[in-house]
């Protein structure tokens, strides 16, 4: 929600629902700031008045450019919370506190305001005055005051109008915490491919189907560029074990994490492998992982540090791949364009049993196809299908409604249950079938037997 101002009777009727005062940030006075604090090399989201969100990294020595909403030392940030809202003047931060205030309903109507000609500013009048170096409330005060049919709009059209004069005028921001949720709905909004239309809400779903909690131990087959992995690390906070499955060789590609200000204790449990390395057949490539004491004295600097650090890329690789042998997982996730059955089929001897399967896609064709063969895989309890679903609501001190325009299309989720089958184990309602049954015969036996022996002593 974007701030407004509150005037004077003497200039202008109320037309605001907030009122501001101005404050000069105070930073915290400890050095090693809490994570609830914005500190040096922190990522910070930030929101404009055109509600737009944009990411930027904080340094002692740069410079954070807003555009037309101004530009300002990025160290002015350091040690304040998040959740502020600033207005830049000069250069220099100021702090700014709104409170909501109720609307005050009148008689007022907009049925005799005409469309045009209202307003006598011109945009080169507010042209000239930003040349004078008037601020944007001074711009604002002077187009109310040309406005010939301001006093005649209600009192909710006036708060309408002064919020997108503030949009386009007032150089303020928001800074709101890199949290999984403002990530998600950031990308979410800003590039939806890249995520593969993964809705937050949808996240927060799939993480708790899935059962992620701090030492659990979960698979994750993803290509969100890292999403998914983002928001079991928040929940695992470094304890138990992410195994991420990808495609090639390499290191996969998670580069969402950097826009976090996760510690290397919260990423410590994350693993990789390729698919090729989940066989149990398969082994490295054979390379020099050791010095050879006769050779050792004649390699360069160079060569050492090579051949040590492939030492402790294989160490960490062949520990990360006997963990993943080992199994006993309880939860697996696959959010990626592959054919997902064919994942859960090569996965399923690694999870261990009541393991959490969820399996995300912007499609619904795909789960289904997969739901029809989950259902005739003993090895899966209870398939299913799920749509989320989310209405955002505008919520304002009388004008608490739904928003006219929903939030586009989350995609679906699969969620199951992994089960060791016994053929020798029935249900409830199959023991009590079967005994019916046996009832039924056993009836039917004696009533034969009975009319044998009649027919006999006829």
């Amino acid at each position: 929600m974007s701030e407004t101002v509150e005037h004077s009777a003497q200039q202008q009727p109320k037309a605001s629902t907030s009122k501001q005062q101005y404050q000069k940030p105070v930073p915290h006075p400890s050095l090693a700031f809490p994570r609830s604090l914005i500190r040096d090399g922190d990522n910070v989201l930030i929101r404009l008045p055109s509600t737009a969100i944009k990411a930027i990294k904080i340094s002692l020595n740069g410079n954070v450019s807003l555009g037309k909403y101004g530009a300002f030392k990025s160290k002015a940030l350091i040690g304040l919370p998040y959740g502020q809202t600033y207005e830049i003047t000069e250069g220099e931060l100021k702090v700014v506190h709104t409170t909501l205030n109720d609307i005050e309903e009148t008689e007022a109507t907009n049925e005799n305001i005409s469309s045009t000609g209202a307003q006598k500013i011109t945009f080169e009048d507010i042209v000239a005055l930003r040349n004078e170096g008037k601020s944007g409330r001074e711009i604002i005060q002077r187009q109310i005051e040309e406005h010939s049919a301001f006093d005649l709009k209600t009192e909710y059209s006036k708060d309408k109008y002064m919020k997108r004069k503030e949009a386009k005028f007032l150089q303020m921001f928001t800074t709101i915490e890199p949290t999984v949720h403002n990530i998600a709905l950031y990308n979410y909004e800003k590039q939806p491919a890249k995520v593969r239309d993964l809705r937050p809400d949808t996240l927060s779903q799939l993480l708790s189907y899935a059962n992620v909690r701090p030492g659990g131990r979960l698979l994750v087959v993803e290509d969100l560029h890292g999403m998914v992995v983002a928001g079991a690390v928040e929940r695992m906070g470094g304890e138990g074990r992410i195994m991420i499955i990808n495609d090639s060789d390499s290191p996969p590609d998670v580069h969402i994490l950097e826009s976090f200000n996760f510690s290397a204790e919260q990423t410590s449990n994350i693993a990789s492998l390729h698919w090729a390395a989940t066989e149990e057949d398969w082994a490295p490539p054979d390379l020099p992982l050791e010095l050879d004491p006769s050779t050792a004295k004649s390699k360069n600097s160079r060569e050492l540090t090579k051949i040590r650090r492939r030492k402790a890329t294989f160490d960490k690789a062949k520990e990360g791949r006997d963990d993943f042998l080992s199994g006993k997982f309880d939860g697996l996730i696959v959010a990626c364009e592959y054919e997902p059955y064919s994942i859960l089929e090569r996965l399923l001897p690694r999870l261990a049993g009541s393991a959490s399967v969820v399996v995300y896609s912007p499609h619904l064709q795909i789960l289904h196809d997969c739901l029809y063969r989950l259902r005739n895989d003993l090895n899966f309890l209870a398939p299913a299908v799920i749509e989320p679903w989310l209405r955002q609501y505008q919520v304002l001190p009388g004008r608490s409604h739904p928003e006219m325009s929903g939030m586009p299309h989350g995609g679906y989720l699969l969620t199951c249950t992994r089960v060791f089958p016994d053929t020798a184990i029935h249900s409830v309602m199959s023991g009590k079938r079967a005994a019916k049954r046996r009832r039924l015969e056993e009836e039917s036996r004696q009533r034969e037997s009975s009319k044998e022996g009649e027919a006999g002593e006829a």
